[in-house]
C-alpha cells in the first residue's frame, strides 16, 4: 500500500514539474507574443503618421496645380489679347 502510495506521490510531482515547466514555457511566449504586438502598434501609429503627413503634403501639391494652372489660364488670356492686339497694329 505504502507503495502504491508513493508511486501517486512521485507521479503527482512528476506533473507538478511538468506543469511548472509549461506555466514557464507559456509564460516567456506571451511575452514575446506581448513584445510583438507592442512593435506592431508602434508600426500601425508610424503608418497612420505617415498617412496623415502625406495626404496633407498632397492636398498643398493639389492646391499648387489648382493655382498653376489658373495662372497659365491667366497667361494663355494676356498672350490672346497681345496676339489680338498685334493684329490691330499691324
Amino acid at each position: 500500500m505504502e507503495d502504491l502510495l508513493k508511486q501517486i506521490i512521485d507521479k503527482l510531482n512528476s506533473m507538478d514539474k511538468k506543469l511548472n515547466s509549461m506555466d514557464t514555457d507559456l509564460n516567456s511566449r506571451l511575452d514575446r507574443i506581448e513584445i510583438k504586438l507592442d512593435a506592431v502598434h508602434d508600426q500601425t501609429a508610424d503608418l497612420t503618421e505617415f498617412r496623415t503627413e502625406t495626404k496633407d503634403n498632397m492636398d498643398i501639391i493639389s492646391k499648387d496645380v489648382k493655382f498653376i494652372k489658373h495662372k497659365l489660364h491667366e497667361t494663355e488670356e494676356d498672350v490672346f489679347d497681345i496676339k489680338d492686339y498685334l493684329k490691330i497694329v499691324k
